[in-house]
């Protein structure tokens, strides 16, 4: 092989092993690109799923809420009404006390 020869090889794989690595480059820039856009989807999902469960858990909060507020006023209302009875019955007797201490004293 004369020197000649041997430089045209030397550039022809300089040229190549340049081809090599800008093929290299380019395809590490779609690979970067390509994990850029499904870390983003991917964020994005988290993000929505994580909106969803929020507004199911602020609805289940809710919903748990009112039932608790309707059981204490269901149970508030059956304390006011034993309060009265019991309240009655003592207003009676003592009415009765006092008709019998007029009447008998």
């Amino acid at each position: 092989m004369s020197g000649i020869e041997a430089v045209r090889k030397i550039v022809e794989t300089e040229a190549q092993a340049k081809r090599i690595i800008e093929d290299a480059k380019k395809k590490a820039k779609e690979v970067l690109e390509s994990a850029s856009e499904d870390g983003q989807k991917l964020r994005q999902t988290a993000i929505s799923q994580a909106e969803r469960r929020k507004a199911q858990l602020l609805v289940e909060t809710r919903d748990q809420a009112e039932t608790d507020a309707k059981n204490s006023d269901m149970e508030t209302d059956s304390q006011l009404e034993s309060f009265e009875k019991l309240f009655s019955s003592r207003k009676d007797a003592a009415v009765r006390k006092a008709v019998d201490l007029i009447l008998g004293g």
